[in-house]
């Protein structure tokens, strides 16, 4: 009795201090509505809004079907309802505050059949990457997608609202293909985007999709140079073909804004390439954040990651980071969130992190290259936040390891592996309820608890994890399929199956929640390139959470490419949860009316 009042009154004295915190400006979602075909009629799913969340208000739902109520009590222990009614009519979604009904402002998004279809503009291109963004302040999300040919044709970046309805085209021109650097190497990065198949650039990327200016409609920003062709036919002329822009694109039209140079502080190695991202620098306004980077060498690298304020009319850099002589390895992704609970996003690059301002803050010791790592609340019974990083580690090398586990906030080590091993993939999720806490799991060192401990030789595929059926745990996304965890027996059993391409990596384009409720969404290309394919699950689930998109860190995640990695959330979300603390957020302002509450 006496730990629960202690960690009750902890508990409060967190949410007081949280009460003195600046609130983040984020996305002004609508319900997210959607309709799914199933066997005996219609599944619907619908957000919970961030800001809806623990607000003092008493927050129910009421399902129609055109005139017909179908609920016969408000929605209270969930947001998703299974209708098996004959009734003719569009579905709403009305939310009841205080036991007042509201009226609806949206009707649901229906999908027919296995799945929500987006065609795309014909053309010799696969889809690479996927990101989302309101382009036109509607309240419901958009797709932007990066379109690749071969090396031979210009990449490609497009614009499609929900709905399916191409927007727009940028042509990224020539030197969206590979570049010579000019110092003997066929392995640079190309001068405008993206990302190629030679030299290990594929997990580069140089877009990233966010409502930076807070007016409700997202923009997109890209790297670019000489030859780019924009939606409204415009090209970036320059004289110089190598020299790099970062261009912000409108998101509703596809014509550039504006652009200015990226810093040429190495510019005499060759083209810059890396990974966009978005990071509340001040706990309260969006930037830009560019991690780029170009090869000296084999083994050398300079990198420069750069923040950006945008205005509406100019991109202004508000802090350079030359990583130079700072210890640390970088990864083929970044990680953006808070991770030290002062409200201020930092960014984490694998074994190394940089504040807020611009400062070097830490490096994992004896930490080296890896291609993922994950940052979330493994340990919810340890203070703040843990990261869980594989490694490129080399036998022989006796002060490395194979897998790293960190206090996210620090860098100090909580436990580590041995002996050294060059491990590709490595995931923390829930899916184990008899411990409490993620499980940790590689190619080396079998399944970990969250105190790091072994549970097993046994382990799952070490992709991505997702929230897909109706409990609190963890299933595993790799390639096409989504499997769960049988941990009685050690083994996985595939609960639903995509059609679709295979993008490279085992990955797809994206998934991440960006429809109905809390669980998440799988998107991934016909394979016969002529559509996305935007998956949601069918199960009943009667767990209420606020939608993650309005969770900062998680929202972060579904800003940043590269080497994909799982999304997470800044709380504890799995078996044995506490409720999660109310997000610091406010949102920001719109032309559209999305909400009555």
């Amino acid at each position: 009795m006496h730990y629960r009042i202690k960690i009750f009154t902890f508990t409060c004295l967190v949410l007081i201090g949280n009460m003195t915190k600046a609130q983040r400006v984020m996305e002004n979602l609508g319900r997210g509505l959607v309709a799914a075909k199933t066997d005996s009629g219609y599944f619907l799913s619908w957000r919970f809004l961030g800001t809806e969340y623990v607000s003092g208000k008493d927050y129910a739902f009421n399902i129609y079907k055109g005139l017909v109520k179908l609920n016969s009590e408000p929605i209270t222990n969930s947001t998703c309802y299974q209708d098996n009614t004959q009734e003719s009519g569009d579905y709403t979604v009305h939310t009841v505050i205080d036991g007042k009904e509201q009226v609806a402002v949206s009707k649901a998004i229906v999908i027919p059949g296995k799945y929500l279809s987006i065609p795309l503009k014909p053309g010799n291109y696969y889809t690479h990457f996927v990101w989302p963004g309101d382009l036109d302040g509607d309240g419901e999300y958009d797709l932007v997608c990066l379109r690749k040919s071969n090396e031979s044709a210009p990449q490609v970046v497009e614009g499609y609202s929900l709905d399916g309805k191409f927007l727009w085209r940028v042509d990224m021109g020539q030197n969206s293909l590979r570049q010579d650097s000019g110092a003997g190497r066929d392995d640079a990065p190309p001068a405008s985007i993206a990302e190629y198949s030679l030299g290990g650039y594929r997990c580069r990327d140089g877009v990233t999709v966010y409502d930076l200016n807070q007016d409700g409609k997202a923009e997109v920003f890209v790297r670019t140079a000489a030859g780019v062709v924009f939606g409204d036919g415009k090209t970036l002329e320059n004289n110089q073909p190598l020299t790099q822009f970062i261009s912000v694109i409108d998101g509703t039209t596809g014509m550039e804004i504006t652009h200015t140079p990226l810093p040429d502080d190495y510019a005499a190695d060759g083209p810059m390439s890396g990974q966009f991202g978005i990071a509340y620098l001040d706990g309260i306004h969006p930037s830009l954040i560019t991690k780029m980077l170009n090869r000296v060498n084999k083994t050398k690298f300079n990198i420069m990651i750069c923040a950006w304020d945008y205005d509406g009319k100019k991109l202004s850099l508000r802090w350079k980071f030359l990583k130079e002589k700072n210890p640390g390895e970088e990864f083929h992704q970044i990680r953006i969130l808070d991770i030290n609970g002062d409200g201020k996003d930092e960014i984490c690059d694998g074994s190394y992190t940089v504040s807020s301002d611009g400062i070097f803050l830490y490096a994992i010791p004896q930490a080296v290259h890896g291609d993922r790592f994950q940052i979330t609340d493994i340990d919810p019974d340890r203070p703040g936040l843990e990261g869980y990083a594989i490694q490129q580690a080399e036998l022989g090398h006796t002060d490395e390891y194979p897998w790293v586990y960190y206090e996210a906030s620090s860098g100090k080590i909580i436990k580590s592996g041995s002996p050294p091993a060059d491990i590709a993939r490595g995931t923390a999720a829930d899916v184990d309820p008899r411990y409490r806490g993620y499980e940790l799991f590689c190619s080396a060192g079998g399944l970990l608890d969250s105190k790091g401990n072994k549970m097993g030789a046994n382990t799952p595929i070490a992709n991505f994890k997702i929230w897909w059926d109706g409990d609190l745990l963890s299933e595993i996304l790799d390639k096409t399929s989504v499997s769960k965890w049988d941990y009685l027996n050690g083994t996985e059993n595939v609960v639903f199956n995509v059609t679709g391409r295979n993008n490279t990596r085992n990955a797809i384009p994206f998934y991440g929640d960006i429809l109905g409720d809390w669980r998440e969404e799988i998107v991934v290309e016909k394979s016969d390139f002529s559509a996305l394919m935007i998956y949601t699950t069918t199960d009943i689930t009667n767990y209420r959470l606020y939608t993650p998109a309005h969770n900062p860190a998680y929202r972060l995640c579904m800003t940043v490419k590269g080497y994909l990695q799982s999304t997470h959330v800044d709380y504890y979300l799995g078996e044995g949860m506490a409720q999660p603390p109310k997000p610091l957020i406010k949102l920001s302002n719109s032309n559209i009316n999305k909400s009555t509450d």
